[in-house]
């Protein structure tokens, strides 16, 4: 497939200033995030869609976070012989 070119104008500053902060954040460039927007929209890419919202979180455990959440979920392991 061919790509093409054009413009786009009339973008109010408080669009562009979003638009950027959202590249930014997902670090890639703001031509990127509009194709990859459109191309959304138009249903032409996979609706799986990667979050990378918790990712501050990964790691972030200590043993003993391990520990209490263990015991919290120990209940969810066991079987149930009559079901």
């Amino acid at each position: 497939m061919s790509s093409l070119n054009f413009n786009l104008r009339g973008i109010p500053s408080e669009v562009m200033n979003l638009l950027k902060q959202e590249a930014k954040r997902l670090r890639t460039s703001v031509n990127s995030l509009l194709l990859k927007m459109i191309e959304q929209k138009l249903g032409l890419t996979s609706k799986r869609t990667i979050h990378h919202d918790l990712d501050h979180l990964a790691g972030s455990w200590s043993s003993a976070d391990e520990i209490i959440f263990n015991e919290h979920t120990a209940s969810s392991e066991k079987i149930d012989e009559e079901l």
